[in-house]
Order: C-alpha cells, then structure tokens, then sequence
C-alpha cells in the first residue's frame, strides 16, 4: 500500500514538471531564440513629429498716402544675420511696415549677401507700428518708405557697421566726420537692382544724391548688369527738389499693394511697372508731397 502512494506520488510529481512554466534565467542559445521570435514581430515606429510651420505674417493694410495715412496689422522687420537696426534708431523702435516692403527688403538683403557676402544691410526707420506722422520725416506714415544705409567700408576696405548714416561726396569718400569710410559701389549698386526687379514689391522712388545717383549708374554698367535693370534704376533714383539732398542714406518708397486700395493711395509718377491702373490726376501739391522725403 505505501509502495503503490510513493509510486503515485512520483507520477504526480512528474507530470507536474512537464507543465511548469521555465525559468526566467536562460543560457544563451535561448536567449538568441526569444530575440529572434521578437524579430518577427512587427517593429516599433516612432510617432514622427510635424515640422512647425512658419507663421503667416499678418495682411498688413496701407491706408491713405505715405505723407498722410496710417497702418493696420504692421509687421516688425526683425533683425538677422543679414539685417541690422542702425543704432541712432534703435531708441525709436519705429521698425514696422507692410507685408510687402518687409519682404522686399528681407529679399534684397538676401540677394546682396549670396552675390557679395560678409556684410549686412543696416535700416533706419521704416513706420510706426500703426502708421502716422513721425519726428524727422513728412512721409514715412503708412508703412512704404523706409530709410536705408549705404553699404559702406572701413579704412582697411571692409564692411563698416554704421551707428548713424554717412554722408559721401562725388568720389564715394566719406565726409567729415567720416573721412575713413568708402563708399562700397558693388554693393549699393547689387541692392539698387534688388530692389528695382522684384516683382512682389514695386518700387516707386529711391531718394538720393545726384553724384551718387551717376556713382552707381556708372558702377551698373562697368558690371555689364542687365540693361533694362539700369533703365528701372534711372528712372526711380531721384534727388528730392526740396530739403534734403540724401547723401547719407536711400529713402525706398513702393507702390501701394494692388489688395490696399483704394484705401491706400499713390501719386505720381506712374513707370510701367505700376501695378493696376494708374489713379486719376491728382493735384499738384499733392504729387509735390509725395515726391519729397
């Protein structure tokens, strides 16, 4: 009888080691096969993360003429590495613009330094940020005219970061009390064509000096530029009749955005480049207004 419960209880015993489950310590030829049985296992993909989007600047909104109007929704033109506020206008903050003149000015900065690296375009004021008069200027009100540097260099023929602008004389020398700084042909000659042949922003008048005006026309055509690119830059340089002679930075002014108007108003003159139909005649003060600084 006890021989016949110890043989039962070895069956017992037996049948249950069958059944256990292994051991959670394996040798290494298991291991390999617990790895390759995951292997088969469809593999874990990471969620991919979405690249952020650049925000959409704002549908900025000219309104009334740039020496009497006011600007909706401005957008900031922000510094970069192409891109500097000059320092005598750092204080006033008035750095803001349309939609159109910011690209604008952003795209040209861009072009200059991919064809002549290792200087950046240094701004002075552009608008407030909602538009209106500003000390210093008649125009300047409904974010298309802003005041830019000339690219100028050193004493030892590199680019010069200006804290104020600089004024030169016929012969591209800085006048007192810059006497060490040059003006820089290539470049303000390479940024006047920028400006002139982009096609999302179109350029009214750039203020400045008749010597410097001849300066970089004659700079143009020793760089072979296109011809119908000198003829744009001719015809929008100009020296304002009245005040100052701007020999010490361009004053940009651009057309009205065709989506402004009629909100936004222009004046003469009209080059073939004018967006949309010309506006009706206006007075003669008031193209004398919009044809001064």
């Amino acid at each position: 009888m006890r021989t016949s419960r110890t043989l039962l209880g070895l069956a017992l015993a037996l049948a249950l080691s069958v059944i256990a489950p292994t051991s959670s310590v394996v040798g290494p030829a298991a291991s390999q096969a617990q790895e390759a049985a995951v292997a088969t296992v469809a593999p874990h993909r990471p969620r991919t993360t979405r690249r952020a989007r650049t925000p959409r600047r704002p549908n900025s909104a000219s309104i009334g003429f740039a020496f009497r109007g006011r600007l909706r929704r401005a957008v900031h033109l922000d510094e970069s590495a192409l891109i500097r506020h000059a320092g005598e206008y750092r204080a006033g903050g008035n750095f803001y613009g349309t939609t159109e003149l910011v690209g604008l000015l952003e795209r040209a900065a861009a072009q200059v330094s991919r064809r002549l690296p290792g200087a950046r375009l240094s701004v002075g004021e552009l608008s407030r940020q909602s538009g209106g008069p500003i000390p210093g200027h008649r125009s300047h009100q409904n974010g298309r005219d802003v005041d830019i540097a000339f690219y100028m260099l050193d004493g030892a023929q590199h680019p010069y970061d200006p804290y104020a602008f600089a004024a030169f004389d016929r012969l591209g020398h800085g006048i007192t009390p810059n006497e060490s700084l040059t003006f820089d042909d290539a470049r303000n000659w390479e940024l006047v064509a920028r400006l002139v042949a982009d096609a999302d922003a179109r350029v009214q008048y750039i203020f400045v000096a008749d010597t410097l005006k001849q300066r970089l026309l004659r700079t143009a055509r020793r760089r072979r530029a296109p011809s119908r690119v000198i003829t744009r830059a001719e015809a929008v340089m100009v020296q304002p009749a009245h005040g100052h002679p701007h020999r010490n930075h361009f004053h940009v002014r651009i057309y009205c955005p065709p989506g402004d108007r009629p909100a936004c108003e222009d004046r003469e003159p009209y080059h073939a480049w004018y967006p949309g139909t010309p506006p009706a005649r206006a007075s003669a003060a008031e193209d004398a207004a919009a044809a001064s600084d």
